[in-house]
């Protein structure tokens, strides 16, 4: 038996949100520490939504604290994190978030806790987020585009890689979407 995927191959096999549906605006529920409101550019009011967040990009995994997928790969997470905040080509126009699918916001500061995770994780207790995108597997890596209206998915990308080749696909995205826009931009120009 052969278990080669592609990312395509994997978002179409399992009836989930794939690249190039767009992705809605919903709320973000915290707890959002200090330091998770300054990352995203969140201002103090009482509510937030995908909009409120500073970045062009948002890279966001989807997972649960019951998942031991999730369990295993959160450092992994953690460093693609951190390789993005170093990143001089995305560093600075992408952000990461986790949604946990089922899990409310004591379950998520407990699982940000024991992981030490580095980036800012959204609670989705009655899995209303999970359900409008189609109820994925956990974990599952989306890249998203902001600068379009409605938001596109640019990537769902395999979770299994290391983070440093993680990082390229998600550079790689970028780059080819930006490259697109260029090129468009050039020929309704002439």
């Amino acid at each position: 038996m052969i278990l080669l995927l592609s990312k395509s191959v994997f978002a179409e096999s399992e009836n989930i949100i794939k690249t190039g549906y767009f992705f809605p605006n919903f709320s973000l529920a915290g707890p959002f520490f200090k330091n998770d409101k300054s990352y995203l550019g969140l201002t103090e009011q009482k509510s937030y939504s995908l909009d409120s967040i500073r970045a062009e990009f948002i890279l966001i995994e989807f997972f649960s604290i019951y998942c031991p997928v999730c369990q295993t790969h959160a450092d992994r997470f953690n460093h693609l994190h951190k390789l993005i905040e170093k990143d001089d080509f995305i560093g600075r126009s992408m952000k990461m978030i986790g949604i946990g699918t089922g899990n409310n916001t004591n379950e998520i500061e407990y699982f940000k806790k024991y992981f030490n995770i580095t980036f800012p994780c959204i609670s989705d207790p009655d899995f209303k987020i999970h359900k409008a995108f189609k109820e994925p597997r956990t974990p599952l890596l989306i890249l998203v585009d902001k600068r379009t209206v409605p938001y596109k998915v640019l990537s769902v990308l395999d979770f299994h890689k290391n983070p440093e080749n993680l990082l390229q696909d998600i550079r790689n995205e970028i780059y080819s979407m930006q490259s697109r826009i260029s090129k468009h931009k050039t020929i309704s120009l002439k």
